[in-house]
């Protein structure tokens, strides 16, 4: 079977992440898999590395206009009546354009669609009412061209129902191969972190995240509230590992609130999730989530997580209310922060005894199952 996995952007992310894992699966368990993404490195990169054949697509943009999107399809349809593949798989609700791209083709492949998050149709995305009603009418729409739909969390996909988007569609987890995860210990970590900031990290408390600096994201939140968080644990230092089009904003909140040695930026990390043992807590203050990859990273890693029950985060720590905070509820977070100081071990070994949920063997025997079923 000849696959094409679309994705919007070959930036690094976690959407990225999964097209990596998935095309360096398939192709290990004897599928022929492409992939076609925008703008970006990251991704065609590591697929070189792989020698899985990357095509890019200048016309895949993040929040395209009308014309771009119909140079998207137009490239896509090119691409697809060259290698004439079996399969399109769609990620992103840019990509999912991409449905009209196998029309007028004389060898239609199947098309599945992976949802990875609700985006501007999640009830927590704050916008105006009027582009609400926009998305859910272009999902209405073109959500009923896909052979099959996807969601990666339980809770977008009762959303999707209630908010009559989709009327069916699979679940399927994200996964990650633990065997291909090399985490650095926790010193290497924190001399690593400490060199690139030029300040000292050893003996701190570190409430560390992995995200797009973006609104989805919220770290906001952490900017405007590290006082109180500091009046909780006087020593500790929050590291944010990751970029995106909030980062001058950020650094600029900062830098006016004086707490340049208190809040740090990374900035891209490629392989990211090395460095996550020199946290002692992973927090993730988001608006909305699919089921972030960098959140199974974390408990992967071991680590005690604080969340907003947001998404696929309530899913992700099996609704451990310990874990999760109300959305920018900052007394919600401090007091859930105090109760896993005292309980950091036992949370651990709690959040390393869910991690089997989210093998990438289990997750890519549930896409082949699709897959295959499509052309029975």
């Amino acid at each position: 079977m000849k696959i094409l996995i679309v994705v919007t952007k070959s930036e690094i992310g976690g959407v990225q992440v999964f097209v990596l894992n998935l095309a360096r699966a398939l192709k290990e368990i004897g599928y022929n898999v492409e992939v076609a993404a925008g703008e970006g490195n990251y991704l065609s990169n590591e697929l070189t590395k792989e020698t899985i054949p990357f095509h890019y697509l200048d016309s895949l943009k993040r929040n395209a206009s009308i014309f771009a999107s119909f140079y998207f399809i137009y490239d896509l349809h090119k691409l697809l009546k060259k290698n004439n593949y079996d399969l399109l798989h769609l990620n992103s609700s840019n990509a999912l354009l991409g449905t009209l791209s196998r029309k007028f083709l004389q060898r239609q492949p199947k098309i599945v669609f992976t949802f990875h998050g609700l985006s501007v149709v999640d009830k927590n995305y704050e916008t105006h009412p009027l582009n609400k009603l926009i998305s859910k009418l272009y999902f209405k729409i073109f959500l009923k061209t896909p052979d099959r739909n996807v969601f990666v969390s339980r809770i977008n996909y009762r959303e999707s129902m209630e908010n009559g988007i989709v009327k069916s569609a699979d679940v399927i987890y994200n996964g990650l191969d633990e065997a291909r995860m090399h985490f650095l210990k926790r010193e290497e970590s924190r001399q690593y972190l400490s060199k690139k900031f030029n300040y000292d990290l050893s003996g701190k408390f570190l409430i560390g995240s992995i995200g797009r600096l973006a609104y989805q994201k919220n770290y906001d939140f952490l900017i405007q509230h590290y006082s109180k968080i500091k009046n909780e644990i006087q020593d500790a230092k929050i590291v944010i590992i990751g970029d995106g089009p909030y980062a001058e904003r950020f650094s600029r909140e900062v830098k006016e609130m004086g707490i340049e040695k208190d809040l740090f930026f990374t900035g891209a990390v490629e392989n990211s999730y090395q460095y996550l043992k020199a946290f002692d807590l992973f927090t993730l203050p988001s608006h909305h989530e699919g089921l972030p990859i960098s959140l199974i990273e974390a408990l992967i890693a071991g680590l005690p997580i604080l969340a907003s029950d947001v998404g696929g985060n309530r899913e992700i720590v099996n609704n451990s209310p310990e874990q999760l905070f109300r959305l920018n509820d900052i007394d919600d977070y401090l007091n859930k922060l105090r109760e896993i100081v005292k309980n950091l071990e036992r949370i651990s070994g709690y959040n390393l005894s869910l991690k089997n949920n989210f093998t990438l063997d289990k997750m890519v025997k549930e896409y082949k199952s699709i897959y295959d079923s499509l052309f029975k």
